[in-house]
């Protein structure tokens, strides 16, 4: 009998593994053209990693937002998926209870539906990161505890058909489930990789890491205004709305222009506040970690240009209009993050620059 060559038979499982990576970095690619390119730029098992949690989060956000799913429906996927991230259910038992639940009308892109399926593939690549895969599944998981509670929410009733947020602080708790626990996760996994950061470092990302993600979170929910209110769901509290005498189904019209306006003011000014924090958080990144800070300063710049040309725009209740920044300013963002994202006095010029009122 011959000896198998030392190693041979882990082979079968590395190339299932390297399969399975494959098919979790085309996927990236194909439901999120925006991440996909700076998570590349991560060191590979952090890339893995993250690679990872963005899917994860992503499956838990289809849940979400897929309205053609019966609450049943999306409360039994949920369970499950929770089920899964807390090891009571194996990954394929996941995908075999949500084909037939899927086997229906749904609003979810045929990408998006692909991470039910393939769920097996996202846990085995995230399972062969013992260090790093502590930080991505409790976070996943509190969203998704979080996005069930939300998913409870019904639409109103008469004048306001719209599933919305009741005020400033509702706003607030649901930016922390589906955005703030991004930034705790991607916290845990920043921290994991630079077993050299200071006390100090680690102390200003922890108390910043909320903001990282709840000012891109937020800038999201000012400049897609129009297409939320298509779906019928307003993430623009009540009470604000009603301050300035504004019904939740008469948002757009164009005679309440400058209420909605000030009507949105405060979440704007929420914005900034956060995005300034999350400035704080990049730039605690050591400057040597220059994949991270470019992981995290390219969107954050991003956001705050969006969020200055957004503000006090008209089209931004326009649905026949997209507000977004040029794509020469996306270029030139980018250029600026390659340059000088070790330069933290040069990054916060570029930040004050983009940030200033349009």
């Amino acid at each position: 009998m011959t000896t198998p060559p030392p190693g041979a038979a882990s082979l079968p499982h590395q190339a299932d593994l390297d399969a399975d990576w494959l098919w979790c970095k085309d996927a990236l690619g194909r439901v999120s053209r925006t991440f996909s390119q700076p998570i590349a730029m991560l060191q590979p098992d952090l890339e893995r990693a993250v690679t990872c949690g963005y899917l994860l989060c992503r499956l838990a956000d289809t849940i979400e937002d897929d309205a053609a799913l019966p609450l049943m429906v999306r409360d039994r996927l949920y369970a499950a998926l929770l089920d899964v991230l807390e090891d009571r259910l194996a990954a394929a038992d996941f995908a075999a209870l949500a084909a037939p639940l899927l086997d229906g009308p749904v609003t979810a892109t045929p990408s998006e539906l692909e991470l039910f399926s393939n769920l097996p593939a996202i846990m085995n690549v995230l399972g062969a990161l013992p260090t790093l895969r502590p930080g991505v599944l409790p976070w996943v998981a509190e969203m998704v505890r979080g996005m069930a509670i939300y998913s409870h929410r019904k639409p109103g009733t008469g004048d306001r058909p719209f599933t919305t947020l009741l005020t400033e602080r509702d706003l607030d708790r649901y930016c922390y489930f589906v955005a703030g626990t991004v930034g705790h996760m991607l916290t845990d996994l920043f921290t994991a990789a630079l077993p050299r950061l200071t006390w100090e470092r680690e102390r200003i990302l922890r108390e910043n890491a909320e903001s990282f993600a709840l000012g891109l979170q937020l800038t999201n929910i000012l400049k897609d205004v129009t297409d939320d209110f298509e779906r019928r769901v307003c993430f623009i509290p009540l009470t604000l709305l009603s301050r300035h005498g504004i019904a939740v189904g008469s948002l757009l019209d164009p005679e309440k222009r400058a209420a909605a306006h000030k009507a949105v003011a405060p979440i704007f000014e929420r914005a900034r506040e956060a995005l300034a924090a999350a400035l704080t958080y990049a730039l605690a990144l050591p400057p040597e970690a220059r994949e991270l800070r470019l992981f995290c300063l390219t969107p954050l710049l991003m956001a705050a240009r969006t969020l200055a040309v957004t503000q006090g725009n008209d089209g931004a209740f326009e649905p026949t209009k997209k507000v977004k920044i040029s794509r020469e300013e996306v270029y030139a963002i980018i250029g600026a993050c390659m340059r000088d994202a070790s330069d933290d006095a040069a990054m916060r010029g570029h930040y004050e620059r983009l940030a200033a009122p349009f």
